[in-house]
């Protein structure tokens, strides 16, 4: 006589394990923010539990004091329980492995930007934890929204920033005595495009332009170690179609690097292993010199 009790193998998943991750996230986030209903938690799986109660932490009782005292002042009691839902929903999410995609974030601040005032969004935002233990590395939350706001050509000129080091690139402007009424004719003229494998270098002024903007770049007004190397950026067509568009001319001397943040980004989102940016691993100039004169600084390691 056979069992009929005893389980299969093959047994269909429950309904606890078919959840997604996001969808255990909310309840629990739900939870966090409202402990009065505890049904929702029989739901989830005790594991889930766990790792997501060890992210929340004191969350939920902070959650629910601050709940009070926002409705003791007139808050809509709506308004505040999905306010606290999102924030304690983050915690739980980076609890459970698994992220909220760029869409999703987007579509629920721009649904709460409209709702709220400017001040009291900052004043949420200061008063918002991070839980430093819940995260992995050094990642920062801009970075999913970099990545969809720059074009491969761009992500090449970041990887090869982040290998090659500071790059030379030149201003050309109207020679005049002492600089007074100088006028620029062309700005940031270099070839970094070109030695980073862009596939249309010709739109670097948009690519520099809007890495500057995302504050992956910087331009400085210092030059780069090595004055020779300006005299191959000086001969860029560029570079020559604005020096005959005035009788005399100057080429002042600049250079463009990755602010610390974009090395953090090049770090986090591009493998760097493997690539030497077309031998600039390590500029070394093989230079011999002759009596007492000045030296240029030896490379770094």
């Amino acid at each position: 006589m056979s069992d009929d009790t005893t389980p299969k193998a093959d047994a269909e998943p429950s309904e606890h394990e078919s959840k997604s991750t996001l969808e255990v996230a909310t309840e629990i986030a739900k939870f966090a923010t409202n402990p009065v209903e505890i049904a929702g938690v029989a739901k989830l799986s005790a594991a889930a539990l766990l790792r997501a109660v060890g992210a929340i932490g004191q969350g939920s009782v902070d959650a629910a004091n601050d709940i009070a005292k926002q409705i003791s002042s007139g808050e809509g009691i709506t308004q505040i329980v999905d306010e606290r839902i999102v924030q304690v929903l983050s915690a739980a999410m980076s609890a459970l492995g698994a992220e909220e995609t760029a869409d999703q974030r987007d579509s629920d601040r721009s649904s709460r930007r409209s709702k709220r005032p400017l001040k009291e969004r900052g004043d949420a935002l200061l008063s918002r934890s991070w839980n430093a233990a819940a995260q992995t590395g050094s990642k920062h939350p801009a970075f999913d929204r970099i990545l969809g706001e720059i074009t491969p050509d761009e992500a090449r000129i970041l990887r090869f920033l982040a290998i090659a080091g500071p790059q030379p690139a030149i201003d050309i402007r109207t020679n005049t005595p002492f600089g007074i009424g100088s006028q620029r004719l062309a700005v940031g003229i270099s070839f970094i495009p070109d030695m980073a494998g862009c596939a249309w270098p010709a739109r670097s002024k948009n690519y520099f332009g809007n890495l500057h903007g995302l504050g992956l770049v910087s331009f400085s007004t210092e030059p780069v170690e090595d004055f020779r190397r300006y005299q191959v950026t000086e001969a860029h067509p560029d570079a020559v179609a604005a020096s005959r568009r005035a009788k005399r001319t100057i080429a002042v001397y600049r250079s463009i690097f990755l602010s610390d943040f974009g090395m953090q980004f090049c770090r986090e989102c591009f493998t760097l292993e493997g690539y030497d940016a077309g031998g600039w691993t390590k500029y070394e100039h093989h230079d011999q010199y002759w009596g007492k004169g000045p030296r240029l600084p030896k490379p770094l390691d």
